[in-house]
């Protein structure tokens, strides 16, 4: 069905982290860490707090963002290289460093991948809008592409694609962007600006034949009212070209939304918006604050997690489960599969979640833990008979010498033969500036 995988204000929800860090528990199953953690790459001053999901290319080359920093401490891109043969040691290498003017400020997401070596992301701040400075530094935003050397030059090139103007368009773009391969859109979202200032989902399109500016269009405005606000995660795209996505404030019940919002019918221009699932938050029994991006199956079910929420009382953040209208109903059903409990269950999973063959659910908690500097986790589904669903810890990061606040998914790799997976820290490892790490014997399933 799918062709891709409290109120914020200027991005007060958890994920200020990024600024500022430099069912009942009687039916939740509960086994101990299990996955090996390596730490490849020790972050630096150059590099630091990476707050996004990684990306690989064909030779295992692993690419990111990184929030502060880079010099001037706007941050930067960088690229890890895996050993040669019979070497241990990753290779770092940036690619580019934000100056803090116009080429942007802050990028907290990760990027993705243009189809031609390079890639797109975002800046929350920098560019050439006006908005109210926010830690001090200027600008609405950027969407921006950087671009691997060409013939006899060994620089990457950044092009800003395009520059956020705040309450015309959006402001503070702070997800990944969706690349729609067949036409070259961009589609993505801003956690604020926009008429009413609770954010927008755009599409920037390419330019065409003879032209060098690409196109925004504000395909919809949040109100921060019943149809959500500030959305912080990617959107997903399905075979009708619908997109998906989670806002963190805003819905019925203010705990956030899951909304669709659909491409014109025919003889019309505007996109429409829908709400597939307000969230309670952990008051009634549900998930709250989701903000991170949908992921779909192949029977069309959403699945995520939320930072907040959760049944039983708690409100540690929960793992949800959306299923599509059936019978010519329009009503999606939600289904909190894992309601965290803080403490050495973690909490706080506000990250994106990876999917094994199995239906096992891959992601990290930003707390929690043996040390309380979060985990890596992986939710096994019901075994014949059951209906609960059980949470293993993988790993528990220590602090100093591993890393903390994993504030970034993972992605899976290969080193040789085994599976592993691949992800970062914002904090923690021998520099303190985060650390690029490598987890084995998930049993993640291909």
């Amino acid at each position: 069905m799918f062709s891709h995988t409290a109120k914020p204000t200027n991005l007060t929800s958890h994920r200020v982290l990024v600024f500022t860090l430099a069912v009942f528990a009687c039916a939740l199953a509960t086994v101990p860490a299990q996955g090996k953690e390596v730490v490849i790459y020790n972050l630096t001053s150059a590099t630091a707090a990476p707050a996004g999901d990684l990306v690989s290319d064909s030779n295992g080359v692993l690419y990111g963002t990184a929030s502060q920093n880079g010099g001037e401490g706007y941050g930067s891109v960088f690229s890890l290289t895996p050993p040669v043969q019979r070497q241990t040691a990753w290779t770092q290498t940036v690619l580019y460093t934000f100056l803090g003017g116009t080429d942007g400020i802050y990028p907290i997401t990760g990027l993705t991948p243009d189809g031609k070596g390079g890639f797109f992301g975002t800046t929350t701040q920098g560019g050439t809008g006006t908005c109210p400075l926010f830690f001090g530094q200027p600008g609405c935003g950027t969407v921006f592409q950087v671009a691997p050397p060409v013939q006899g030059q060994t620089a990457w090139t950044e092009t800003i694609l395009y520059s956020f103007q705040g309450a015309a368009d959006g402001y503070q773009p702070a997800a990944r962007l969706l690349l729609n391969p067949s036409t070259g859109v961009l589609y993505g979202t801003t956690f604020l600006g926009g008429a009413y200032g609770a954010g927008s989902v755009f599409a920037l399109t390419p330019p065409v034949q003879g032209q060098t500016s690409w196109t925004e269009t504000t395909l919809h405005t949040f109100t921060g009212g019943s149809d959500g606000g500030y959305p912080f995660a990617s959107l997903i795209e399905d075979a009708a070209g619908n997109l998906y996505g989670t806002t963190t404030g805003g819905g019925f019940l203010g705990y956030g939304t899951a909304f669709e919002v659909s491409p014109p019918v025919a003889g019309q221009t505007n996109w429409t918006e829908s709400v597939i699932h307000s969230f309670g938050g952990w008051g009634f029994g549900d998930a709250g604050s989701p903000d991170a991006g949908l992921v779909a199956d192949a029977s069309g079910n959403l699945y995520s997690s939320a930072a907040d929420g959760g049944t039983g009382g708690f409100n540690n953040g929960a793992i949800f489960e959306l299923s599509p209208p059936s019978g010519g109903g329009t009503e999606w059903t939600e289904t909190i599969l894992y309601t965290f409990l803080g403490g050495s269950h973690g909490s706080i999973p506000a990250n994106d979640i990876l999917i094994d063959a199995k239906g096992g659910i891959y992601s990290t908690t930003d707390t929690g833990g043996s040390s309380n500097n979060g985990t890596v986790f992986k939710l096994e589904p019901p075994v014949a008979g059951k209906t609960a669903w059980t949470l293993k810890i993988l790993y528990s990061f220590k602090g100093a010498p591993d890393g903390y606040a994993p504030d970034g998914g993972l992605i899976m790799g290969k080193v040789g033969k085994s599976v592993v997976l691949f992800g970062t820290t914002l904090n923690g490892g021998s520099n303190g500036d985060g650390v690029v790490y490598e987890l084995t014997g998930t049993g993640f399933a291909q």
